[in-house]
């Protein structure tokens, strides 16, 4: 059975709403596609697009794969995806089971993440770090940092992204509590 899953939902390309699916097999050699929202526009029809996606990278928005199509209504981006995927090769959508976390909480209110004002932060405070790098000085695995970021409102969602300053010490106070 082919299978498209789930990596990221709703990014936001120049052209609309768009997720991020990993496919198997590949469609065309391309292991990873954006499947993005075309809206209607003038006298043109909405669309919905598959482009190829580098993990990690950009999506090549210029370059449709099978199953792009112009849709006769409008539809949500999960909605154009299914048809999208099915036509380009019968894939079948695969959501991962979300992370639970069934410890107590720490906090009495769930904190934040803000991101770092570059503009009026000095130099050596504007440091970043990648995930990985962080997860490996903190001693736990760049899942449970993922997780752990997405729990207190962060965005990032892969091990290469790069965790600012404030963040990064943000996640060592935690871990130094004893998480």
């Amino acid at each position: 059975m082919a299978t498209a899953t789930l990596i990221a939902r709703d990014n936001i390309t120049y052209a609309g709403p768009a997720n991020h699916y990993r496919l198997d097999p590949p469609l065309r050699g391309f292991e990873h596609v954006m499947v993005y929202m075309e809206p209607a526009y003038g006298g043109a029809s909405p669309r919905v697009v598959i482009s190829p996606k580098r993990m990690g990278g950009e999506p090549m928005l210029n370059v449709p794969l099978p199953g792009s199509v112009s849709l006769h209504h409008d539809a949500t981006i999960d909605e154009a995806a299914w048809f999208a995927l099915l036509a380009a090769g019968g894939y079948e959508i695969v959501v991962p089971d979300p992370v639970v976390d069934d410890s107590p909480a720490e906090f009495d209110e769930p904190t934040t993440l803000e991101p770092l004002a570059l503009d009026k932060a000095e130099p050596e405070v504007a440091e970043v770090i990648r995930v990985h790098e962080l997860a490996k000085e903190l001693g736990i695995t760049s899942a449970e940092l993922l997780a752990k970021l997405a729990e207190y409102g962060s965005t990032i969602t892969n091990a290469s992204a790069n965790v600012d300053h404030d963040t990064a010490q943000i996640m060592r106070d935690i871990y130094a509590e004893g998480e």
